[in-house]
């Protein structure tokens, strides 16, 4: 008798796919909350990239660039981000390259000017500067006008998953209209 109740209890199948559900639901639903939350940390990264890019850019464009024209730019990028409240730096600085030596070759790259989302000089002027992604970009004559972008990123939906991962961008673009972009605090009090 214990046999054939343990043979009938072996073929009963009425619970079976409600104990399959019940052990593949956790692995689906952490597998569907890590998909959501990285598909929206790329989404961050890929903006602050864009973000970066367009600062530079635009920074690129005047011969002149007021301190609260880059003020106006600074909110554009956190638009462009959408940081929902986060802490995030924004820098903009003007490289140049130092002939020291006096030999008409360029010895190192330093800080033109420099500028930051908290109204700030982030990078002395005259300090060397090695952020460069390749130094041979910068004429001994002319600038580059380098955007630095750090974004902390925290998941918005649960925080398990992603957490405290910092997006930190660096673009950098030629001068278009004069060989070195100025700073100006107001117009005429502009950088040498």
């Amino acid at each position: 008798m214990a046999r054939a109740s343990l043979i009938a209890f072996a073929k009963d199948v009425r619970a079976m796919a409600a104990t399959e559900f019940a052990l593949l639901l956790p692995l689906l639903l952490i597998l569907f909350f890590g998909v959501v939350e990285g598909s929206d940390a790329l989404t961050k990264s890929r903006r602050v990239t864009l973000a970066a890019n367009t600062l530079a850019d635009l920074a690129a464009q005047e011969t002149e660039l007021l301190e609260s024209s880059a003020d106006s730019l600074f909110v554009g990028v956190e638009e462009i981000i959408d940081v929902d409240g986060a802490v995030m730096d924004i820098r903009l600085i003007s490289v140049i390259f130092d002939d020291t030596d006096g030999d008409g070759a360029p010895d190192s790259p330093v800080v033109h000017w420099s500028y930051d989302n908290s109204g700030g000089e982030p990078y002395a002027a005259g300090d060397i500067y090695n952020n460069l992604p390749n130094p041979a970009l910068v004429d001994i004559d002319a600038s580059i006008v380098v955007a630095e972008v750090n974004y902390p990123y925290t998941s918005s939906l649960t925080h398990y998953f992603i957490s405290n991962v910092a997006f930190d961008r660096i673009a950098t673009r030629w001068p278009r209209r004069s060989l070195r972009v100025q700073l100006c605090s107001s117009p005429g009090t502009c950088t040498s």
